[in-house]
């Protein structure tokens, strides 16, 4: 990148780091509350599924039916059962009758080992579990039926009347994905008075960070209203609830969301989800909460990073039955990773999932260019993968092909500046000439510009074309499950920093490649022509150094695009500056005056009213009104001479 888009890049970093500084600032206001709430929630919680990542999600305090109950573990006689294809394996349980934890059988959870992912695994109950509210779950044991290679199915009758069957079914079949999962729940009036079935939720389960770097605006839960629009909501809302899209400083438990039209909603980590859709999408409402989990086994780390879980209910429709009445809702469910390609598949615009916009500041700004074109950048990807076998030679690709679709605008732009730089002699001469009139100064740059007929603003082009690129890069690669433990040279995580060793004595991880980046920086900001002064330089070699503190700990996919950027820029400047001088002429007046023409001639107008102590033309070059006979001037200027 050339100067102009480093301090544009710089800015917009500085930016988004500013933000997530001031959320952590507010949030860490509340640090002693949420410590004592987590040693109150430890102290309650079930046993954990996994050392490495206990929960202390709060227990349950009622059944489906609103009567209140003692129990905070599993009952002694609940059972499990095991479905599983070539994606999941299902562990489900007859206490509420849902999905306890789901393994995903296509993606391990470390590098090396054989653990795999499981979804669901720091949450108080199973997937699918009816639910009244936060903290109030079905943790009655249902009836076990029947099982059979794809599918088990459940039953129980309420104090209240409902007849309840649940049956989940692994589909077969090409239109089906293998990590998604069917339920059918038929609800029976077995009473001999009308029931309503209102107020009740099924539960989407919880999603957790998988490691201590992984962001807080990375866990979340979102809905898709089909007659408005997807929503999404990070962990942090519940820190302190959202008010014209700041956060507040007021925490709050949970929340719920009222919802014209729901086609589907769930929770979502940095890599995966859970996600029900209705087949039928109706009206309703859903409830959402978070509770502190241990991440890697460290309690210390995870208590001063502020890990949170978030979980969700789905409202069921409001159903009246008379007696002997009964309706079958169906849902499909899906339990597996945030792949672009995966969930475009899956239809309903599931795709959405993604939120490449989610970007600080940034996304309201550029989020109609990065959207699609984050989703261009992963599928050229993964199609370049097929071809080529590496993510990280697919990467290096990409990136050439980006900037060569624009080098024709870099090629321009570099010109220009070549062009200003031969105007620092002149305009240093205007700034001593005139160093005690700072607008005359002005006046007389903007003048030069318009004699050699060069654009000041010519040199921000690139800026503009590269900044939406780099941030869909980012946002791509921010959620990207396809380069999870994708390899490329020393690096064993293409999702991950590149570290090789730690630092002897200062304890700093050794990341190979934001070095790189850095250094690359630092030769191409030297090649590049110079304008601006002495102090403006000495910054922009700074800038090397400003980007490889900020970007240390980003994901190794990210240094090496920007890597492979820089070193492309580099062999374009050496290339840009082997070529002839442009020659710096003046401009053949054509009688119709340009932008830079008419600003000056603005200028000029408005210091020659000043000094003849009249007001400066309108804005727009518009003339100022003459007074009329017998009108009052000035109550300051009347009968005094103006001082020049």
């Amino acid at each position: 990148m050339d100067r102009t888009s480093w301090i544009g890049a710089l800015v917009c970093l500085g930016l988004l780091f500013g933000w997530g500084w001031w959320s952590s600032k507010e949030a860490a206001k509340q640090a002693v509350e949420r410590a004592r709430l987590a040693e109150i929630a430890a102290a309650n919680a079930p046993p954990a599924t996994d050392p490495k990542n206990a929960t202390t999600a709060p227990a349950a305090t009622k059944s489906a039916t609103g009567e209140e109950t003692t129990a905070v573990a599993p009952p002694a006689e609940a059972k499990e059962s095991i479905l599983e294809n070539e994606g999941l394996k299902l562990h489900l349980t007859t206490r509420g009758a849902g999905i306890r934890i789901a393994e995903l059988r296509d993606h391990k959870r470390y590098l090396e080992g054989d653990e795999l992912i499981t979804i669901n695994r720091t949450a108080s109950n199973g997937v699918a579990v009816i639910s009244e509210g936060p903290g109030l779950f079905d943790e009655t044991n249902w009836e076990f039926v029947s099982q059979d290679a794809a599918s088990a199915t459940y039953k129980t009758t309420t104090p209240a009347g409902f007849e309840l069957t649940k049956t989940f079914t692994l589909p077969t079949g090409e239109e089906y994905d293998s990590h998604e999962v069917l339920l059918e729940m038929t609800v029976r009036n077995a009473g001999e008075t009308p029931l309503n079935f209102a107020n009740r939720y099924l539960y989407t389960g919880s999603a957790a960070p998988l490691h201590l770097n992984e962001w807080s605006m990375q866990i979340g839960m979102y809905w898709m209203n089909k007659s408005s629009k997807f929503e999404y909501e990070t962990v942090d809302y519940f820190g302190g609830k959202k008010v014209m899209g700041v956060f507040g400083k007021n925490e709050i438990p949970s929340d719920s969301f009222g919802v014209e039209t729901l086609d589907w909603a769930g929770v979502n980590d940095q890599f995966f989800t859970t996600m029900i859709r209705a087949e039928e999408p109706y009206s309703t409402k859903i409830w959402g909460s978070r509770f502190p989990v241990v991440v890697e086994d460290d309690e210390a780390a995870s208590l001063k990073k502020r890990m949170f879980a978030a979980e969700m209910g789905v409202g069921l429709p409001d159903l009246t039955l008379n007696p002997g009445d009964q309706q079958t809702l169906r849902y499909s469910i899906y339990l597996g990773p945030k792949e672009f390609s995966r969930l475009k598949g899956l239809g309903e615009d599931r795709e959405e999932v993604m939120h490449y916009d989610a970007i600080p500041i940034f996304g309201f700004l550029f989020g109609w260019a990065i959207k699609p074109l984050a989703s261009w950048l992963i599928m050229g990807l993964v199609a370049l993968n097929g071809l080529v076998g590496n993510f990280g030679i697919s990467i290096i690709i990409v990136t050439i092909l980006i900037r060569l679709l624009i080098w024709p605008v870099y090629a321009k732009s570099a010109r220009s500046m070549k062009r200003m730089s031969k105007l620092t002699p002149l305009m240093k001469e205007i700034k001593e000439k005139y160093a005690d009139d700072p607008q005359k100064v002005n006046q007389e740059t903007m003048k030069l510009y318009q004699t050699y007929g060069i654009n000041p603003l010519g040199g921000c082009l690139p800026m503009f074309i590269q900044l939406p690129v780099f941030l869909a890069f980012y946002r791509m690669l921010w959620s990207a499950v396809e380069l999870r433990h994708e390899s490329f040279l020393w690096v064993d995580d293409l999702s991950m920093p590149d570290y090789l060793f730690t630092i002897p004595g200062l304890e700093i991880p050794f990341n190979l490649l934001p070095i790189l980046m850095g250094l690359t920086s630092f030769i191409q900001i030297a090649i590049t022509p110079k304008t601006g002064d002495k102090t403006q330089q000495m910054i922009f070699m700074f800038m090397p150094l400003i980007f490889l503190v900020i970007c240390y700990n980003f994901a190794a996919a990210l240094a090496l695009y920007w890597t492979t950027s820089n070193a492309f820029s580099i062999l374009q400047t050496w290339l840009m500056n082997k070529m002839p001088e442009p020659e710096l002429k003046k401009k053949a007046s054509s009688g119709k005056k340009g932008f830079m023409a008419r600003m000056q001639d603005q200028a000029e107008a408005a210091q020659k009213a000043k000094a003849a102590g009249g007001s400066a033309p309108a804005p727009g070059g518009a003339k100022s009104r003459t007074k009329m006979p017998g009108e009052k001037g000035d109550r300051h200027t009347k009968g005094k001479k103006k001082k020049r």
